[in-house]
């Protein structure tokens, strides 16, 4: 007995050190509320197999804090980007990365900023959009991501004061998390954001409770969530560089056919109202846009004039009227990018017509000295048995004039999404006008002078055989006119 107790005795010292390290270390390491914070989501879940639920709950937390994907992770990233890269078509690339986002990181919504770099701003896509919007550069938190080129991952966002709420009171749509992370190229210049919307619990992920307690809420974004993004935003940016390779391709062979068939058309022996439909279809065809014009001016009257290709009536504004009389009567190249927003356009002709004009390139046709060798081949061409004097040897003291207008409305993108006119379009319009000029005004000038005898040929294709008088031939105008590609009922509208 006497050896037990000096045994005991000299155990009490070794047992109570070893207790203060423990709680030292329970202390320093936070143990208590690692454990507590472990038992609240174990209880908020409330799995059938605790043990089960622990250790991928375990396995998730060190995934977490490690800088590499799980194996399963990997597979599901590699099946997405090859899914997104087999896109080539710009709207089905889109569509792609969105759709595989969205089950990827599972999520409420997802959305695709993309740098339009004519108009400098992004144009959002989205999930929940039918159609995008376009988005300012530095505008709210996917704007501050766009400019600092780094990834925001915001747990509660109506308790982080970079989030608006005032797209969530206008639309009663609740954000509760976001992540979104900046899309580089291989110039690492940024080209876009990808941003999710309220990641959804899982059944391994904490299932936070509503106020209300009736109702599950989406939960925080993850770190392995954001090393996902950040992966896939590499293929992303391939992907959306390809996509503008692809629409660059196509558009250039637009323009290459419709400049090629002008070419072909021009060589045929057709009448001032033909050529002026041929051309506007051609015009169309080069620049794609929702609407296309080609204006020609009526110097005795003061006025541009039209036809309708529905029912061959003719239509007359002032030469002033509207951004096409601005651009005859200025000779200048008129580019607006938003038509409402600018003091040249009338708005109240969309309101008329009840339609929506967005962007309008107006370029001036001249009749210069440079034409004149072109045009009198033309004419001797196509009039070789009816030698005529020439045709500019009354203007030569007024020196080179406006003879007409091309105007587009509404440039439209290869995916039928509404841009603006660019730089190009602007060069290929004004070659194009250069290149037709010399046709239009030949055929007018050719053409013989007495309004009130004429037939236009869109009156004898479309209306009905009029009643000439006695003797009498159909003989063209020698005015000009306008073909304007739109809807029995909306001639009216110039833009």
């Amino acid at each position: 007995p006497r050896g037990t107790s000096a045994m005991t005795k000299s155990l009490c010292p070794t047992m109570d050190e070893e207790r203060e390290s423990l709680d030292k270390y329970i202390k320093d390491r936070c143990v208590e509320a690692a454990i507590q914070d472990v038992v609240q989501s174990l209880l908020a879940a409330k799995p059938d197999n605790p043990r089960e639920w622990l250790l991928k709950h375990l396995e998730q937390e060190l995934s977490n804090e490690s800088q590499d994907l799980s194996e399963s992770e990997l597979h599901r990233l590699f099946a997405a980007t090859t899914k997104i890269t087999s896109e080539i078509v710009p709207k089905d690339a889109i569509d792609s990365v969105i759709r595989e986002t969205l089950h990827l990181l599972n999520c409420e919504r997802v959305s695709l900023f993309v740098l339009d770099r004519k108009m400098n701003k992004l144009r959002l896509y989205a999930s929940n959009l039918a159609t995008p919007i376009m988005v300012a550069p530095g505008q709210g938190i996917v704007g501050k991501v766009f400019q600092d080129m780094r990834t925001v991952n915001i747990p509660d966002c109506y308790g982080d004061p970079r989030f608006d709420k005032s797209f969530d009171q206008q639309t009663g749509y609740r954000t509760e998390s976001l992540i979104a992370v900046p899309i580089l190229d291989f110039e690492n210049d940024c080209v876009g954001v990808i941003q999710a919307i309220n990641k959804l619990p899982t059944a391994t992920a904490a299932m936070v409770r509503s106020p209300s307690g009736n109702n599950t809420r989406p939960v925080p974004f993850e770190r392995s969530d954001e090393k996902i993004l950040v992966n896939l935003t590499q293929h992303v940016g391939i992907a959306m560089r390809n996509a503008d390779l692809y629409r660059e391709a196509i558009a250039t062979s637009e323009r290459s056919t419709g400049l090629l068939n002008t070419i072909h058309d021009l060589s045929q022996d057709l009448g001032t109202q033909s050529t002026l439909l041929t051309l506007t279809l051609h015009a169309n065809k080069i620049v794609n846009a929702e609407r296309a014009t080609v204006f020609l001016v009526d110097e005795v009257a003061q006025q541009l004039w039209s036809v309708s290709t529905d029912t061959g009536q003719e239509i007359r504004i002032p030469k002033t009227s509207g951004t096409a009389g601005l651009c005859c009567s200025t000779g200048q190249v008129i580019n607006i990018q938003d038509a409402h927003a600018d003091d040249r356009f009338n708005q109240d002709l969309d309101k008329v017509n009840g339609f929506k004009t967005q962007s309008i390139l107006a370029v001036p046709m001249w009749e210069v000295d440079d034409a004149k060798a072109e045009v009198e081949k033309f004419v001797q061409h196509t009039h070789s048995h009816s030698p005529r004097p020439s045709l500019y040897e009354d203007r030569e003291a007024e020196g080179p004039r406006v003879i007409g207008v091309i105007q587009m409305v509404n440039k439209v993108s290869f995916d039928g999404q509404l841009e603006i006119f660019g730089e190009t379009d602007v060069r290929v319009l004004e070659l194009f006008a250069k290149f037709v000029g010399p046709k239009l005004a030949a055929s007018s000038m050719l053409s013989s002078r007495g309004r009130s005898e004429s037939y236009t040929e869109a009156e004898l294709a479309l209306a009905p055989a009029p009643e000439l008088p006695p003797g009498g031939t159909p003989r063209k105008r020698a005015s000009s006119c306008i073909i304007s590609l739109i809807p029995l009922g909306e001639e009216g509208n110039d833009a």
